[in-house]
């Protein structure tokens, strides 16, 4: 009599119960008369083959102690394509069966083996398939100007309307929302102190979080406070109210630029000033030219201004001059010894660095602690969910329900 191991799992994008997956099992080796070795089931995606049933499944398969593995559905064992292969290849190396009751594949015969192939294939398309309609749902959505983020935590400044299915304006929020263009673009505030000043008013985030430098900076580039929407890239007019005014909104991003840091230098670069050297007259960059003196191979290196160098400038024409890279490096690095040896420059780094550290880095825990927290109780209520819809106190349909709107929350998080 062979020895059946039954293998179940639900997933947090399914409404398969366990105890239907276990029934129709179970129904399975009766009728082939086969012994239940084992009955193992798993909550979590179809995708993880690091379950721990899945992982007990395989170390009975390779010691020999079952000689067939009785699944509901195909998908129920991995739902791609490489997993499942993978699995056969150990199933067939160890002379074991694999059954899928729902698609009467059965290995043991020559046309389940063959057939069990096939559909492995098709489940994967399928599952391919479906991702790829749902991206171009999402992306005919943005190009007709409505909101595509995450219905549960909708941005700052807005709540997000299911009967009307489009982003309303929160008068609180947009009134902070203002209240930050204003002090950084009219009064100049750095995004560290305005984060800082929220945060001491009592200013509730939008999950109640701190306010961090980085979510200051973020809601200030965003172009949906001015009724835009950003998806892939693009930018499409939305259907949502502005919060911001367009002058406003210019002025802060103008004033981001200025206050950008320097372009990054490029790792094949063997100067040090390279990318961050300026000319002294117009400000323009200094580029890099190569020379030999007569009767000398030694390559020279310069550096001149773009606008001095360019032949066709004319009048335009920067007057600054050439000069030798590596005595200007010279000259730069003795000026950093400098300022870096004084103590009042050592006093206000280290100051800056305390400050940064005393701000930031607490509220960024915080916040960091919440979002993990609030990830560990989503899969503790899937899995209560999950018990639930196995013995019978909920419906497949409720079951399927409250996954939707888990995931959508997940998802934002």
């Amino acid at each position: 009599m062979k020895r059946a191991f039954l293998y179940c799992r639900v997933s947090t994008d399914d409404h398969y119960s366990l105890a239907l997956q276990e029934e129709r099992c179970r129904g399975y080796a009766k009728h082939k008369g086969w012994q239940v070795a084992k009955v193992r089931k798993d909550v979590g995606s179809g995708k993880d083959a690091e379950q721990p049933g899945y992982q007990e499944l395989l170390a009975d398969v390779k010691a020999d102690a079952v000689d067939v593995v009785i699944t509901y559905r195909l998908d129920r064992l991995s739902r791609n394509v490489r997993d499942v292969y993978d699995f056969l290849q150990r199933s067939a190396e160890a002379n074991v069966g694999f059954v899928s009751t729902s698609e009467s594949f059965d290995t043991t015969t020559a046309m389940g083996r063959a057939m069990l192939g096939v559909a492995a294939v098709f489940a994967q398309l399928t599952r391919e398939m479906i991702a790829e309609n749902v991206r171009d749902g999402i992306a005919k959505r943005a190009r007709s100007g409505r909101y595509v983020g995450g219905a549960s935590t909708p941005p700052y400044g807005y709540t997000y309307s299911r009967e009307k299915g489009r982003l309303l304006v929160e008068p609180k929020e947009a009134e902070v929302v203002r209240q930050v263009f204003d002090l950084f673009a009219r009064r100049k505030w750095g995004t560290t102190r305005i984060a800082r000043y929220l945060n001491q008013e009592g200013t509730p985030g939008k999950t109640g979080a701190q306010w961090s430098n980085r979510t200051i900076a973020s809601m200030l580039r965003s172009t949906l406070c001015v009724g835009k929407l950003a998806y892939r890239g693009a930018e499409y007019e939305g259907e949502h109210e502005p919060i911001v005014d367009r002058d406003l909104f210019e002025e802060a991003q103008e004033l981001i630029r200025q206050r950008a840091p320097l372009p990054p230098r490029t790792q094949q670069s063997q100067h040090l000033l390279s990318g961050i050297a300026r000319c002294g007259q117009c400000g323009g960059r200094m580029i890099a030219h190569y020379a030999n003196y007569r009767n000398d191979t030694t390559r020279k290196s310069y550096r001149a201004c773009r606008h001095a160098a360019n032949p066709y400038a004319g009048e335009r024409a920067c007057p600054g001059m050439t000069k030798s890279a590596e005595k200007l490096e010279a000259v730069v690095l003795e000026k950093v010894r400098e300022v870096a040896a004084s103590p009042e420059f050592q006093e206000a780094a280290f100051a800056e660095a305390r400050r940064r550290l005393s701000t930031d880095l607490p509220a960024i825990r915080r916040e960091r602690e919440e979002v993990v927290s609030r990830l560990a109780e989503m899969t503790q209520r899937f899995e209560r969910w999950a018990e639930r819809l196995d013995e019978g106190q909920i419906d497949e349909e409720q079951f399927r329900i409250r996954n939707a709107a888990l995931l959508k929350e997940k998802a934002v998080l």
